[in-house]
């Protein structure tokens, strides 16, 4: 599962990186970090599927989204136990607090 997760993230971490730079032209000298090339490349994938070059960094994002929580939904299948133990173990320490705080309001009660 962790090269599962190594494979889905160094690759979505490197677009990110690369769409956040380029679209605020944080270049540092690097060619493919200006804006010049961030719009390049987007009018060429936009040429190619037809569809106007504005409307394809949000396709983007949303596509980043829906597998990143298909990745993520794939990890919480297979540890749900592990994740079940934790939801349990934080539930009891909230509702044990609950019960100490509303037990020590009524006690100082007139």
């Amino acid at each position: 599962m962790r090269w599962l997760l190594s494979l889905w993230f160094t690759p979505i971490a490197i677009l990110v990186t690369w769409l956040v730079l380029a679209s605020r032209d944080l270049s540092f000298g690097l060619f493919f970090l200006t804006r010049d090339f961030y719009d390049l490349v987007f009018s060429i994938y936009a040429q190619t599927l037809g569809i106007p070059a504005e409307e394809l960094p949000p396709l983007v994002v949303r596509a980043l989204i829906v597998d990143s929580a298909i990745v993520l939904g794939l990890y919480a299948l297979r540890h749900r136990k592990r994740i079940q133990a934790l939801v349990m173990q934080a539930y009891s320490k909230l509702s044990s607090s609950a019960r100490a705080a509303s037990a020590e309001s009524l006690s100082s009660a007139p």
